[in-house]
């Protein structure tokens, strides 16, 4: 019925550089758990769909984090491509999101911030890119003597961590990866899920959980109890994650949203590594139950003047 260009087996699939939602990684947890996903190969280049068959709805496709270099060309028969009624969009830049909205989209969330942390070369470039104050926390959590452990994620969802986890979320009001998409993820390739420990007298006092694919690291979880934001043990657990993916060829770690105006305390933490900040391109829906929303020559018209540079504001 429609025309989706080749699709590949996921398992067998190449990982693409791109963040963790168009990794090989992440289709292999999906159809571990029964989803689909395919490679929809696009001029701009493949990009990952995830679909599901709802009543009543029909046929349901997301797109996270893609499509790499969207333009006109593309955007408005990106939908008919995937086969689905209904296509949703989480943007992966700005250039996606007015392709989107050009093609008539509508948006349905706000762009959001993410932190990405470059893995430098050397260990002294690192320390250096670190803001004073982390630094200086880093140095504090050094000299309390934590023991610091790596190993493999097992492919649990009723991990210590992840129930710690569940714990925070629901006392501080945020909604995580689902336990049973990290264990699937951590099942779907043994060596990709990285767990770092850090231990007290009495046992662990502070986790975090990276999977690694391809150049990218993805910070997944995060936990402290109160000895271990005491002991600074969350600065020495990223350093020695961050020296350890790059040992083992990570060029960046993706750790995720840094939002400083809603959670100022999270950001500094994630923008103290000397991570930078990166605008993605917000949530845009194509659906065969809504209009599709025309607004030609806008683009157009603000790229040869005709509209000042404020006038043109995405919906």
């Amino acid at each position: 019925m429609f025309d989706l260009g080749p699709i590949h087996d996921p398992s067998t699939l190449v990982p693409l550089p791109e963040p963790l939602q168009q990794s090989a990684l992440y289709a292999r947890a999906v159809t571990r758990l029964g989803g689909r996903c395919r490679v929809l190969d696009l001029p701009s280049g493949p990009v990952r769909v995830i679909s599901r068959r709802f009543p009543l709805l029909g046929e349901v496709a997301l797109i996270s984090r893609g499509p790499p270099g969207l333009d006109l060309t593309t955007a408005p028969d990106l939908r008919a491509r995937t086969g689905a009624r209904h296509l949703i969009v989480h943007a992966e830049d700005a250039g996606c999101a007015g392709a989107l909205a050009d093609a008539g989209f509508r948006r349905i969330a706000r762009p959001r911030q993410i932190a990405e942390v470059p893995l430098a070369p050397s260990h002294a470039a690192m320390l250096a890119a670190m803001r004073g104050k982390w630094r200086n926390r880093l140095r504090h959590g050094l000299a309390q003597g934590l023991t610091v452990t790596q190993a493999a994620m097992p492919p649990d969802p009723r991990h210590w961590l992840l129930a710690a986890e569940a714990r925070a979320a629901r006392r501080l009001g945020y909604h995580p990866l689902p336990p049973v998409m990290i264990a699937a993820l951590a099942g779907a390739d043994p060596g990709a899920g990285r767990l770092f420990t850090a231990r007290g007298p009495d046992g662990p006092i502070a986790a975090m959980l990276f999977f690694r694919h391809g150049r990218t690291a993805t910070y997944q979880v995060g936990w402290s109890d109160a000895a271990g934001r005491a002991a600074s043990a969350g600065p020495v657990l990223m350093w020695h994650a961050m020296q350890a993916l790059q040992a083992n060829g990570a060029e960046v770690i993706d750790l995720g949203l840094a939002e400083p105006r809603t959670a100022p305390g999270l950001a500094r933490f994630k923008l103290g590594t000397g991570a930078r900040l990166r605008v993605l391109g917000g949530s845009w829906v194509s659906s065969c139950a809504l209009p599709r929303r025309r607004r030609p020559m806008a683009r157009a018209l603000v790229r040869d003047g005709a509209l000042g540079h404020g006038e043109h504001a995405m919906p």
